[in-house]
């Protein structure tokens, strides 16, 4: 089913025409690491650690005391802090900014994938994980995807992933999988039935991958956590050492996993010839605090928008050093392409921008601009329009100094009427090149077991919908309190 402005058969001779492309990339890749292995080096591996819905001072490394976190820590004492890293507002469009190098408004997912929703990202994009598989790369997804849950071309392993495990959507409780009445987590595009807690399983199945990977390639693992997104929970251990508050304990939680995978990699003798990073997909929720900065969670002022993000590799990034510079997720595609010696050419124009001469060196921002939201989109969930360039941002019709005010509190609108006009023009102009996203068909009207079109051409298994029943049936469960508060 196509987009509306753009039939499903022009979706899919774009697909073509990229897949006609892809060989040709291939080759470009097999060339790069054939002069990697010319020169006595190899490309680095690549772990990307994404954290969900982190408010901006909870980590230990900006501040936080409540809640040790030791091991996401080290990664900024070891390396990089990016002081002034932009992400969207809220997740599935970070995630697809990531992937795709590519804004939202151009790569179909300013608004979030829903549960019972056909929708994805749009299938003619590149992905960073086709990049790098062509840069001579394994690849693996260890968490949530969130970019699709339901057609088969949306799904992570024909995007690139070679290995697939856990979520394909979101709002999961983190013990029993399941969101309402659907069950969600699978391996290799294969229902799974595995008891236990999701981030420790996440770092377990990581650890096992990495073990029986191909010793002869470097990988890109991919480990996009749902902590800290409620439904909140964790281990009673951890529950208890934190008077019950299951938002502090699933953070620890999860700097517990992200412990155990640098782990794996010390133990694999690869953790130094590793890119590491960890950043968070938007700025905390209303209940949170994002102080210094003005705003939560689907908001576009600072508080929304400006996220933790760190990098190790030790040789390569200065140990405790900081870039004051602005940059958004958009550039961590092709600076992770460029240093994996892979290829930039394909159809569809990057925003990101290679980073690293700013990350390792200090240079200024490759941006003239940070293009944050575009007007023309309903969805109130992404906030007001808004665009940075240079220290100038405009949120809507309000207008900040973010140098001289990062707390955005300094309205300068009436003091520079020509810079707001020039700064809306061009997102009249931006707003024009947007691409139309699918539309967000309802999947099923009756109960939705499990996601995924192939996986449901089987019978729902009795062990499915057993735990869907316990859950719901569970006062203890989040599924069933979310029920019951829907009710009041």
């Amino acid at each position: 089913m196509g987009a509306p402005g753009l039939p499903w058969t022009k979706l899919t001779s774009l697909s073509s025409a990229m897949s006609r492309i892809l060989p040709v990339l291939t080759v470009f890749g097999a060339l790069a690491a054939s002069a990697f292995a010319a020169s006595g080096t190899r490309p680095p591996n690549i772990i990307i650690f994404l954290s969900d819905d982190m408010a901006w001072g909870q980590l230990g490394y900006q501040g936080g005391k409540e809640i040790p976190t030791p091991n996401i820590d080290r990664i900024a004492r070891e390396g990089v802090q990016l002081t002034q890293f932009y992400v969207q507002s809220v997740c599935s469009p970070t995630r697809a900014a990531l992937l795709t190098g590519r804004y939202p408004f151009r790569n179909g997912m300013e608004e979030r994938s829903h549960g019972n929703d056909t929708a994805g990202m749009l299938p003619d994009e590149r992905t960073l994980a086709q990049a790098l598989k062509q840069a001579g790369y394994t690849t693996g997804i260890f968490g949530k995807w969130h970019l699709g849950v339901w057609r088969k071309h949306h799904l992570p392993m024909q995007r690139g992933f070679d290995h697939q495990y856990g979520y394909y959507g979101a709002l999961m409780d983190s013990f029993t999988r399941v969101r309402g009445s659907t069950y969600d987590w699978h391996r290799n595009e294969q229902l799974l039935h595995q008891p236990g807690y999701a981030s420790f399983l996440i770092a377990d199945e990581f650890a096992d991958v990495l073990k029986r990977r191909a010793r002869d390639k470097p990988f890109f693992y991919y480990v996009p956590f749902n902590a800290v997104h409620g439904p909140h929970g964790a281990p009673k251990e951890y529950l208890d050492q934190h008077k019950g508050n299951a938002q502090h304990a699933m953070l620890e939680c999860m700097d517990v996993a992200v412990g155990r995978m640098l782990g794996a990699m010390e133990k694999e003798r690869v953790l130094d010839d590793t890119l590491v990073i960890f950043c968070n997909d938007n700025g905390g929720p209303r209940r949170y605090n994002n102080d210094p900065y003005r705003g939560f969670k689907g908001d576009t002022y600072e508080g929304g928008v400006r996220v933790a993000c760190t990098m190790r590799w030790p040789g390569k990034i200065k140990a405790g050093s900081k870039v004051d510079e602005m940059l958004h997720v958009v550039d961590l595609y092709p600076t992770i392409v460029q240093l994996a010696g892979g290829s930039l050419q394909q159809p569809l124009p990057l925003d990101g921008r290679d980073a690293w001469p700013t990350i390792t060196q200090g240079k200024p921002t490759p941006h003239s601009e940070i293009v944050i939201s575009v007007p023309g989109f309903e969805n109130s969930e992404t906030g007001v329009p808004a665009i940075r360039i240079g220290d100038f941002k405009l949120v809507g019709d309000e207008l900040y100094n973010i140098r001289e005010d990062r707390s955005e509190k300094n309205n300068l609108a009436a003091k520079h009427p020509d810079k707001v006009r020039a700064l809306k023009a061009r997102l009249d102009q931006l707003a024009k090149e947007r691409r139309p996203p699918e539309p967000h068909d309802r999947i099923s009207e009756g109960k939705l077991w499990f996601y995924g079109e192939e996986e449901n051409k089987q019978p729902a298994p009795d062990w499915v919908k057993k735990i869907v029943a316990d859950s719901n049936e569970d006062p203890n469960s989040q599924t069933a309190k979310k029920a019951a508060k829907k009710k009041r």
